[in-house]
């Protein structure tokens, strides 16, 4: 069943637990976390970036998202990740999803927050729940080192209060793609995040972090965590398995192994956020 972002992160912080939200770029990708979201009754966002609508259109995606949440049982929320533009948010609400993420994290405190308190408005407007991005969550390669990066406590107090966010995304020494090495992560600045704002705190480029660090997250204030990279690796080495142990291999059979696979990395990432048994 399709419910709202806002209720649904709302729930987390009261039970200190995390929701996956899972970028899934096929129908095997939806699924298979449909299907573990189930097995483990467990609330479940399924998102699209908008870096990613080459490979997975957002007009051929979103059918398939919302009708697989309309189907089943447990809560699930359709959200559009990482949108660039008030065009794109509007196009992905007029496709139907329920919640959106602007990300202006490049832009000056006034213009993310003017940009942010547009998308806003026309979402609202729509029944739409919105999350946006504060401070610079880093891309793996590149150096960042000799920048102050993380969210800034009274910025973030500030843009909580005049933008109204459902939900907003923090840098706190978290990257996005495949970490080479383990990240520690300012969890003194979530804490205080957490306490300044009071709003559902959204952890981007979860893949490589450590399980420490996972559970220092979603036990102070992390509500919604992304995960995308891992669900690529673990698809494309659940492909290059099949393939090296079939004498014979077959698209279909290769279609249920991704799905197989794409439901074993979001089953593992449900434990590890402590939101199975939480639908």
């Amino acid at each position: 069943m399709i419910v709202s972002l806002k209720e649904m992160l709302q729930e987390a912080q009261k039970g200190q637990y995390a929701v996956g939200a899972f970028n899934c770029l096929s129908l095997e990708n939806v699924q298979g976390a449909i299907q573990a979201a189930e097995e483990l009754n467990a609330p479940i966002i399924i998102q699209l970036a908008e870096v990613q609508f080459p490979c997975a259109p957002l007009s051929l995606m979103a059918p398939q998202y919302l009708q697989a949440a309309e189907e089943t049982s447990v809560p699930v929320v359709v959200h559009l990740d990482h949108g660039q533009s008030f065009q794109t948010c509007a196009d992905a609400i007029c496709q139907g999803f329920g919640s959106v993420m602007f990300d202006g994290a490049s832009l000056s405190l006034e213009e993310n927050i003017r940009q942010t308190n547009e998308i806003a408005r026309m979402a609202k407007a729509c029944g739409v729940d919105i999350e946006a991005e504060l401070g610079r969550v880093g891309d793996v390669g590149v150096d960042d080192a000799s920048k102050d990066v993380f969210t800034d406590v009274q910025e973030a107090i500030r843009f909580v209060e005049e933008t109204k966010v459902d939900a907003l995304a923090v840098a706190i020494g978290n990257q996005h793609g495949h970490y080479v090495a383990t990240p520690k992560l300012n969890i003194d600045r979530l804490i205080e995040l957490k306490q300044a704002t009071g709003v559902p705190l959204v952890l981007h480029g979860g893949s490589g972090t450590s399980e420490e660090d996972f559970k220092a997250c979603i036990h102070n204030g992390i509500c919604k965590i992304n995960v995308a990279t891992a669900i690529q690796l673990g698809v494309t080495a659940g492909i290059q398995q099949y393939l090296a142990n079939t004498a014979k291999p077959n698209y279909i059979d290769m279609k249920a192994c991704m799905v197989e696979a794409s439901k074993q990395v979001v089953m593992d990432h449900i434990r590890l956020f402590e939101s199975n048994d939480k639908a």
